[in-house]
Order: structure tokens, then sequence, then C-alpha cells
């Protein structure tokens, strides 16, 4: 049972970005038709539990690519949270040290973590691109 993989490269000229285009199939988890034909001469039983054991590996992939999946969600998500609690935190500190009549400070801290967030966002979707 074979893993095929079909890659293209295409660069644009146009900022100077590259596209990639990758898929990644699996050939049938099946063996051909003549091999099962000839197996079924050799045990009658065997096809039936080919056919069984193909069922269960294939249930065991889409397990495994759910569970893949929600892993990555999961962990998204929770970077999502903690960015936006620290940007709330570092904009109420900022907050607190106007307040306390700190202006230049808290201003140059709130404009720090406005930047550093704003910067940080950037990256995440140039690395997802």
């Amino acid at each position: 049972m074979a893993t095929q993989a079909h890659q293209e490269k295409l660069t644009t000229q146009k900022d100077g970005f590259i596209i990639e285009h990758r898929s990644v199939y699996d050939n049938s988890l099946l063996p051909p038709a003549e091999e099962l034909a000839k197996l079924k001469d050799i045990n009658p039983d065997i096809v039936v539990w080919i056919m069984e054991k193909t069922s269960f590996e294939q249930e065991a992939r889409l397990n495994m690519a759910k569970y893949e999946f929600r892993g990555t969600r999961r962990y998204n998500m929770s970077a999502l949270v903690f960015a936006f609690v620290v940007i709330i935190a570092g904009l109420s500190f900022s907050t607190f040290l106007i307040y306390n009549s700190m202006n230049i400070v808290g201003t140059i801290f709130a404009g720090t973590t406005l930047i550093m967030a704003v910067n940080a966002f950037i990256q995440a979707s140039k690395k997802r691109n």
C-alpha cells in the first residue's frame, strides 16, 4: 500500500510570493480484484477477513485525522485567548499608569503593547499563508 504524492511549485513575480501546492493521497486499501480472486481460491474466508481489516484501518485513519484536527483547533483557540488576555492586561496596566499621573510611561506602554500585538498577528498570518 504505497502513498503517492504530487507537488507543484509556481513562482509569481508579484510581491515575491511563492505559491506551493502539495497533495498526498493513499492508494486503495484493498488489493486489486485479481489478487482477491486468487486469494479466494486459496481460502474462501480470507476475502471477508481482508474486508474487515480494511474497514478497521479506514476507521482508524479517520479517527487519527479527527484527533489531529481537534488538537490543532484547540491550540489555535488557546493561542487567541492568551493573546487577547495579554493585550487586555497590557492596556489595563497602561490605563492604570496614566490614571496615576504617569502619562508618558503609560502612553509608551500602551503603544508598545499595541505594536507588539499587531506585529504578532501579522507574523502569524504570514506563516499561515
